[in-house]
């Protein structure tokens, strides 16, 4: 009895078995074709583009399509480089050279030199100085005889040191001189200023009172130095 139920079980599997192979091959038919004549749900029928395909005779030739006929571009012609014609060289006319005229000035009349004024005074004194050991005055007169030299501390006879009259006398070398002292030893300690001028018998100037010299206390290499001083009256 229990045996006979273990056969019916296994039949059972075995149908169930098949039907499952059947339907599962069902479904691959249905998925490869679906229009296939056991699907029940077929897709609608999508109309199908048939091409036309024009009946051609049974010696048909084909007609050549009209070829254009390539029309050649035309070859640009190279236009002619126009030769280059150089200007014709311009002679340069010479310029006449004009000599300038030479400017005529009129000479401007200058003055004459102003005639200079003949001095009132016969004779002029010429100065030089040296160093010495004492201060003193001496020089030569050019045709002294008679005359006299004043030694002043200003151009007036009021300003002559002591007489003021000192006489001019024949020298050992035949001139005319004189001499005065000032100081027989040393210098003034100062610059001092002294005027010296030439008069005659009557006392009338022969040269310019105005004329003037300073003695001083520079020593024997200053150049500037004026101990003894030789005034010559000359005419």
């Amino acid at each position: 009895m229990q045996s006979h139920s273990e056969d019916t079980y296994q039949i059972a599997t075995l149908v169930v078995a098949t039907l499952s192979v059947v339907v599962a091959i069902f479904y691959v038919l249905i998925f490869i074709n679906p229009r296939i004549a056991f699907n029940p749900f077929k897709p609608p029928v999508t109309p199908t583009l048939v091409a036309l395909v024009p009946t051609l005779p049974p010696t048909w030739t084909p007609t050549p399509t009209s070829t254009q006929t390539a029309t050649p571009t035309q070859t640009a012609t190279r236009t002619a480089t126009p030769t280059f014609t150089p200007p014709p060289t311009q002679t340069a006319t010479p310029v006449p050279t004009i000599t300038p005229r030479p400017v005529t000035r009129t000479p401007v009349p200058t003055s004459p030199p102003p005639t200079p004024i003949p001095s009132p005074y016969a004779y002029r004194p010429v100065l030089r100085c040296e160093h010495s050991g004492g201060t003193y005055i001496k020089g030569i007169v050019q045709n002294g005889e008679g005359l006299r030299v004043r030694v002043a501390t200003g151009p007036s006879a009021v300003n002559v040191i002591d007489d003021g009259e000192h006489f001019v006398t024949r020298q050992l070398d035949g001139n005319w001189g004189y001499s005065y002292t000032l100081r027989a030893i040393g210098a003034f300690e100062t610059i001092a200023t002294w005027y010296i001028w030439l008069v005659d018998g009557t006392g009338t100037a022969l040269s310019d009172p105005n004329f003037h010299f300073q003695t001083n206390n520079y020593p024997p290499n200053n150049p500037a130095a004026c101990w003894q001083a030789f005034i010559d009256f000359v005419r």
